[in-house]
């Protein structure tokens, strides 16, 4: 029966290049960054960004494999969005936790 095409589209390496991602490592975000060129098949140039100011920091290649668990966003402003959701819900959790043991 084939892919779902949106499963094709979504693993196809040229569509990678210029999205961003949060990448989670035992469910905490580790690295966030933008995906800025492919270098050969199936590996990337990654731009990380610094989580105290957004700003750019280092850059690192990672190949898809590596990257399998990752969220993509295609714009930063879904990107920025989801950080600032993700941010709320982890204070959420933390203030639920600091109650029970009242």
């Amino acid at each position: 029966m084939g892919e779902p095409s949106i499963m094709k589209k979504l693993t196809n390496p040229c569509d990678f290049v210029g999205r961003f991602f949060f990448s989670f490592k035992n469910d905490e975000l580790q690295w966030q960054g933008r995906i800025i060129s492919k270098v050969s098949e199936g590996v990337f140039l990654v731009q990380l960004h610094q989580w105290t100011n957004g700003e750019s920091s280092s850059q690192v290649l990672f190949s898809v494999a590596d990257m399998m668990g990752w969220k993509f966003y295609d714009t930063a402003e879904d990107w920025r969005s989801e950080l600032t959701e993700y941010e709320s819900n982890k204070a959420a959790v933390a203030r639920s936790l600091l109650r029970s043991t009242d």
